[in-house]
């Protein structure tokens, strides 16, 4: 057992050297260049996303961190009682994976994030770009979701329990709610920030206001009314996590308070990794929407970073 444990220590350690390494390679190959403190103000070319050092950077950093997690948990006895070494996670995961449990509770959780930001990112946009454009529903909107957006979300988790029990009601309810009145700001912010330029270069041109709305306000807040949704889909997340810990008998927050509860670390870490690699892939998911819905935004940033 000692030896098999020195191996793994061996292992680690080269694993550990070549990511620190790679990482004072590309430090040297961008010193040397005169890149190290470049500004990252505009969206990079493809060449520069493409270029083989900066995808050494992307992918050692990740490597590094699973090879200084596993040196640790490895080298240190007392330490690994309290941290699994990264293959009896690895291992943990997979198991459960071929038994179906993780993508089960994986689904449940989905689901109910799907229903709860679906429904306020559409009530939320609605309402922004409403308020962000017209005066009168702006004088409507803003105090009342102003105040409400200060209270924290988890504040209504007892009044939700008390209306909607601790059923799927209860957690679609805390994920909108926990949301909605940032994304209506956040969308109003981007209607504000609209060039007035075009808005008058379409009144000039006898646009009504309906058309306004429609064919200038809404196609131009598009690509930035995605980022919004990709930031505050991090926190619908993070709510849903708070409703699945209160009374759930399924879902991923349920699984690591079960986990935590017996100790299972193993298990712990692999529901905490889930949620990161579930809102990872949304994000990307997003994201390709994006560039496809909004090709026209994408191609003028490239265009100016010419």
């Amino acid at each position: 057992m000692a030896n098999v444990v020195g191996k793994y220590n061996y292992f680690f350690l080269i694993v550990s050297s070549i990511g620190a390494g790679a990482y004072f390679l590309i430090c040297w190959y961008f010193f040397k260049n005169g890149q190290a403190w470049s500004l990252n103000i505009r969206q990079p070319t493809q060449k520069q996303i493409k270029s083989t050092w900066l995808l050494i950077l992307y992918w050692a950093s990740p490597v590094f961190i699973i090879s200084l997690w596993g040196l640790l948990s490895y080298s240190i006895p007392q330490l690994s009682q309290w941290v699994p070494p990264p293959d009896a996670v690895f291992q943990t995961g997979w198991n459960l994976l071929i038994s179906g449990t993780l993508l089960q509770e994986a689904w449940i959780s989905f689901r109910r994030v799907f229903v709860g930001f679906t429904g306020a990112s559409v009530v939320g946009c609605a309402v922004g770009l409403c308020a962000g454009s017209f005066l009168l529903i702006r004088q409507m909107i803003l105090p009342t979701n102003s105040f409400l957006r200060y209270i924290p979300p988890t504040a209504f988790v007892a009044l939700f329990i008390v209306y909607f029990g601790v059923g799927e009601t209860f957690k679609y309810a805390v994920v909108f709610f926990g949301v909605i009145f940032f994304i209506t700001q956040m969308v109003i912010d981007v209607v504000d920030d609209i060039d007035l330029r075009q808005v008058e270069v379409a009144l000039t041109s006898d646009f009504k206001t309906p058309d306004i709305f429609w064919r200038i306000i809404v196609p131009i807040s598009g690509p930035r009314i995605l980022d919004v949704l990709r930031i505050n889909l991090g926190a619908a997340w993070t709510f849903l996590v708070a409703a699945e810990l209160i009374g759930a008998e399924s879902g991923l927050g349920h699984f690591i308070a079960v986990s935590q509860r017996f100790l299972r670390l193993p298990d712990l870490y692999v529901g905490i990794f889930a949620f990161g690699v579930i809102g990872m892939l949304s994000d990307q998911l997003l994201e390709l929407i994006g560039r496809k819905l909004f090709r026209w935004h994408y191609v003028s940033l490239r265009k100016s970073n010419r």
